[in-house]
This record gives C-alpha cells, structure tokens and sequence, in this order.
C-alpha cells in the first residue's frame, strides 16, 4: 500500500470486519496531525456496537521517528483509549531502532497491558487472535500483508 499522496493525511484508518479497526501512519510530523489522527480513530470506535470494545491493529512500519509534540499527543491518545479497545497491536519496523524504542515508552507511559508493540506481522496477530473471530483474523493477517515498503 502506497503513502498517501501530498496533502492528505499521513495515515489510513478502517474498520472493515468486525469491531478490528486497521490504522496504518506513514507519518505525524506535528502536534495537529497527532491531534487529526486522535479525533479521526475517536470517530471510527464511535461508530463500533456499543456493547463491544473495539480491538485495533496499527501498523506504523512506515514511520522514521515521531517528533516530540507527536509523541506526546499519541501517549495522550493511547492513555484516553485505554478503557474503549479490549487489545492492541502496533506493528513497527525491527530495522527501525530508534522508533521502535519511541513507540515501546510511548507504550509503557499509557500503562495498558493489552497494548503491545510486534516487529513481525505474525506475532502481532498472535496477540489480537486470542480475542477475535476468524473473520476478524483474516482481515487482520489481509492488512498487514498489504504494507509493502518503498525502498
């Protein structure tokens, strides 16, 4: 899946099976994009049946690092949604070291143990499968195959 072309946002967000919500950043540079991708996932869990929390699956392969004011705004975010998705996968790239790093304090600062950050498309699956219809898998395993990097 290619980078969204100039002037739209740096990231995709679906719901296409179930209550699993697919969020793919190519990048947040300021404070408003993290702001724009916070209200814009708070949408997508407004529209998930009420009587179930949603699971999300984000893929942030993309990403070369996240800027400070970024930053803060996705620990922000994560904290805020603790309480509306039962699990989360944030898929980052190994060879990606320093973001990968970002994303795990990220991940500690927001104190929820069903979020989880993976470097292999599989184990990030293995975390949400628990959880989710074979439906659900499926689109999850169908999402994370469609990432392929530019080199």
């Amino acid at each position: 899946m290619p980078a969204p072309s100039s002037g739209s946002p740096g990231y995709t967000i679906e719901a296409r099976e179930g209550r699993v919500v697919e969020a793919r950043v190519f990048g947040l540079r300021t404070a408003e994009d993290a702001a724009a991708y916070s209200l814009a996932l708070g949408t997508q869990l407004l529209r998930m049946p009420s009587d179930a929390r949603a699971v999300l699956c984000a893929d942030h392969r993309p990403v070369v690092i996240y800027p400070q004011a970024v930053a803060d705004g996705l620990v922000a975010l994560f904290t805020q949604m603790n309480t509306r998705l039962e699990r989360v996968a944030i898929l980052a790239a190994r060879s990606n070291a320093t973001l990968v790093l970002q994303l795990e304090r990220l991940v500690r600062e927001a104190a929820y143990p069903g979020r989880k950050v993976f470097f292999a498309p599989e184990d990030a699956q293995g975390h949400l499968a628990p959880i989710l219809t074979p439906s659900e898998l499926r689109r999850v395993r169908e999402f994370l195959a469609e990432y392929r990097p530019t080199l």
